[in-house]
């Protein structure tokens, strides 16, 4: 039993409490936010427009660091995050106007859509498995950061409930 409190204790010295996490500023372009058990850096998902408001074709989201254990100070995501971690898969949907099929690219089964609905505002919608839409708000990946690699035990998707800003959460085994 001594053993059991012990590892109990050790391991809520390096949990964070979610509530705790800083929630980044909702600019006019915002998409959604991923928040981490490792530290509280949040990437920022952000609409890409050309000077007349319309999506990017190229890069319809930027993503970027919001480093919140270092002065809150942003960077860029690196080439290795952007290809194996945090960077965005985009591909138009035939016959809709900016429109994207959106995909993490490291979580190839959540399915997300981008959608322009006035010049310079997008939405992003997660896809749930009765092809449902929601419109996203942030995602809180839970994962064990001991030894030489993360690995992650689950994730924690926030959508808006339909006509509500009331958030709903979704748990997702990758």
């Amino acid at each position: 039993m001594k053993l059991f409190l012990i590892v109990l204790g050790f391991f809520t010295l390096f949990s964070e409490d979610v509530k705790d996490y800083p929630i980044p500023s909702k600019t006019e372009n915002h998409l959604f936010y991923i928040q981490r058990t490792l530290n509280k850096n949040t990437i920022v998902y952000e609409a890409n427009f050309d000077k007349n408001g319309i999506l990017n074709k190229e890069e319809p989201i930027l993503a970027y660091w919001m480093m919140y254990e270092e002065d809150g100070k942003i960077e860029s995501l690196t080439k290795f995050e952007e290809k194996f971690a945090y960077g965005i898969k985009s591909t138009p949907i035939e016959n809709s106007a900016n429109e994207y099929d959106i995909k993490i690219v490291s979580y190839k089964n959540i399915q997300l859509h981008l959608k322009q609905v006035d010049p310079f505002k997008a939405q992003l919608f997660l896809i749930d498995k009765k092809e449902q839409a929601n419109e996203i708000d942030h995602i809180f990946i839970h994962a064990n950061n001991a030894g030489l690699w993360t690995k992650v035990k689950f994730l924690e998707i926030y959508t808006h409930e339909k006509d509500s800003q009331k958030l709903k959460k979704e748990i997702v085994e990758p």
